[in-house]
């Protein structure tokens, strides 16, 4: 249970310096700069914000050529770039001309090609027009609409056989008619409202459409030919300027994305005469490695104090942990990051988590699937819940074993338990005998582990040098003797024990229930503070009776609650044999396909629900005892070189 050790770092030196320090800080990726007004001796100081960021309109003009060629911008070793800082604006400038250039074109051509396909759908209906579109066009006083016409419209022309018009429709696709109108100037108005009713959908003809449609066709087809060759031309024009010089535009665009995010980083410098100031935390173990990125710069200092110069200094928190721990981390943040001082309850989180999973869904098969799909969510989508579930799965696979169960097959391993000398499987789950045993040792399990919780808290308690937590609450020391008192009791009484007795009970369930009820008034009389009965005598013993009310309800429900444990074990067994029934009732053709959709479905549903349920224990009956979950994480200042859309 281990929270990396933190100390506090100053970086001083010359104003002039600021800059250089900033992207040496960057640069490091260890340092998590606070803002100085966090500090009170630099209160009075004045921040160092430098104005405009000189770097992010080039940056910009880079992320829009990035787009134009559909780069995937990523870091490029910009040490090895041949442009100087001067440099890089003409560079820029040059490549963006040449880049709206091309893309313009580029857009031009590719409207014209539109434009020739819809000309040509347009053509290839009224191809059996004999006329000449330029003698068409020519007729004076005359308005000519090509279009198409909807089937259902085209039955409605009769109404307006009157109308000064002439309809002529050359083709019928079954939906439209593709169709022109003839009408005079004066009467184009007119007949153009009736075709808009009708839902007439004008096609235009280009004006450098001539000839008949079958010439016309022929000449946009050419056309069409050419703007294709030229639009193959400038897209291998823009891929060769992308391919020729991809790596150099990294470059510029890492070093501009690095530049522009260390002067970001101006907002947390305080200037004082003449002298800047930047103060963060790094993790105790990088210091060295972060004084060496500022040996060679001179007027610049960097030094360390510890984290506890300061009792209000809040300080960020990482978390460390063993390869196995780790990847319940993400459990543990779901929760809460624990604070500086804490205790990181991961190492909990994996032992107890692991097993009690494995303990309520014990299947070898089930559970070596379980572990096979977590490695292959690892492996190939990098989800951080995969690695749990491998963890997860091999627990369900040992305590499989112990239930003797594979797929729901309860006695696939008999032979090997005859052969390690055993009469038969450890557990049978299902036996009447058994069952109430499995209940009975998941309450158990409960009092030890909400015991162990209560320990933590006192642990902690003491760390914090907190009176009240450590001894006087329910999770303290007197809630601790209380809990165990009854617990021990109610075991002994069941197993005929003769151990409730006067002594017993005023001094190990009535005092230490008594310290709770006062733990506020005690906490204040050690602490020496006044104002013990701050709100009154009577209003402190009403809330306070409802209160223990609640307290002593809670230490019934949350032993109860592990009751869920034994009933999972019990529910898991019966559903497999649930399985096994239909199986069984299909015959031996439908009986493997009932076998396996059978265990896809307790995997998938169980699985889930227990997963679930064993966070819920994790959560509310452990966590909620000592878990205060009041620490920020630790975020040092880091260049990204990936875009948010990436």
């Amino acid at each position: 249970m281990s929270i990396t050790k933190m100390t506090l770092v100053e970086i001083q030196g010359a104003e002039t310096c600021l800059d250089e320090a900033l992207q040496r800080v960057a640069k490091s990726a260890v340092f998590q700069p606070e803002p100085f007004t966090s500090f009170s001796e630099y209160a009075a100081g004045v921040p160092a914000m430098g104005g405009h960021n000189p770097y992010a309109e080039l940056l910009r003009k880079v992320m829009g050529i990035a787009d134009t060629f559909q780069v995937k911008l990523k870091y490029a070793d910009f040490e090895k770039l041949n442009l100087s800082l001067e440099e890089i604006p003409p560079y820029i400038d040059n490549l963006q001309a040449r880049v709206s250039k091309l893309r313009e074109e580029k857009k031009s051509l590719e409207s014209h090609q539109e434009t020739y396909r819809q000309t040509l759908t347009h053509l290839q209906h009224i191809i059996s027009l004999n006329l000449s579109f330029d003698e068409l066009f020519a007729i004076k006083y005359l308005k000519v609409r090509f279009g198409r016409l909807p089937v259902d419209s085209y039955m409605k022309l009769s109404y307006y056989e009157d109308e000064p018009f002439v309809f002529y429709s050359f083709d019928n696709d079954g939906a439209y008619h593709w169709c022109v109108y003839l009408t005079a100037d004066e009467d184009a108005e007119a007949v153009d409202g009736i075709f808009n009713s009708l839902f007439f959908e004008r096609l235009r003809i280009p004006d450098d459409t001539h000839g008949t449609p079958e010439n016309a066709i022929a000449l946009i087809q050419k056309e069409m030919k050419e703007n294709e060759a030229r639009l193959k031309e400038v897209k291998e024009e823009i891929k060769q300027i992308y391919h020729q010089g991809v790596e150099e535009f990294l470059m510029v665009y890492s070093k501009l994305k690095f530049l522009s995010d260390s002067f970001d980083l101006r907002k947390y410098a305080v200037i004082l005469k003449g002298k800047f100031y930047v103060l963060g935390f790094v993790p105790e173990k990088e210091y060295e490695n972060l004084k060496g990125e500022f040996q060679n710069l001179s007027g610049v200092e960097i030094t360390s104090r510890p984290t506890e110069y300061k009792e209000d200094l809040h300080v960020p928190v990482e978390l460390k942990n063993n390869r196995f721990v780790r990847p319940f981390e993400m459990f543990t943040t779901m929760y809460g990051l624990p604070g500086y001082k804490d205790i990181d309850p991961t190492p909990f989180v994996a032992i107890t988590y692991t097993f009690l999973f494995g303990l309520m869904f014990g299947d070898v098969g089930q559970g070596l699937v379980i572990s096979l799909v977590g490695w292959l969510l690892w492996k190939f989508k990098k989800m951080t819940l995969g690695p749990i579930m491998m963890r997860i799965g091999i627990s369900s696979a040992v305590f499989g074993c112990i239930y003797g169960s594979v797929f729901g097959f309860e006695h696939l391993l008999d032979p090997v338990y005859h052969m390690l000398g055993f009469a038969e499987k450890p557990i049978e789950v299902m036996e009447p005998a058994t069952t109430s045993n499995i209940l009975l040792f998941a309450v158990g399990l409960g009092v030890f582990i909400i015991l162990l919780s209560m320990v933590f808290n006192i642990v902690l308690g003491i760390k914090q040098k907190n009176i009240e937590r450590a001894i006087f609450s329910q999770n303290g020391l007197a809630g601790f003797v209380f809990y165990a008192a009854v617990v021990f009791a109610a075991v002994g009484t069941l197993m005929g024990m003769q151990i409730l007795n006067p002594v017993y009970i005023l001094l190990l369930i009535v005092l230490p229930l008594m310290v709770v009820f006062m733990k506020e008034p005690l906490a204040k009389m050690v602490a020496k503070r006044k104002g013990i009965f701050e709100e009154g005598v009577g209003n402190f013993i009403v809330v306070t009776f409802f209160e223990m009310f609640e307290i002593l309800l809670s230490f019934i429900s949350n032993t109860m609650s592990f009751l869920r444990v034994g009933g999972f074990i019990l529910s898991h067994a019966g559903m497999m044999a649930v399985v096994s029934t239909l199986a069984e009732m299909v015959g031996a053709g439908a009986s493997p396909i009932v076998i396996i959709i059978g265990n896809a479905f307790v995997m998938c549903m169980e699985g889930l629900i227990v997963g679930i349920q064993v966070l819920r224990l994790e959560f509310y009956e452990m966590f909620s005892r000592f878990f205060e979950a009041e620490g920020d994480p630790y975020q040092p200042v880091k260049v990204s070189y990936q875009t948010q859309e990436q």
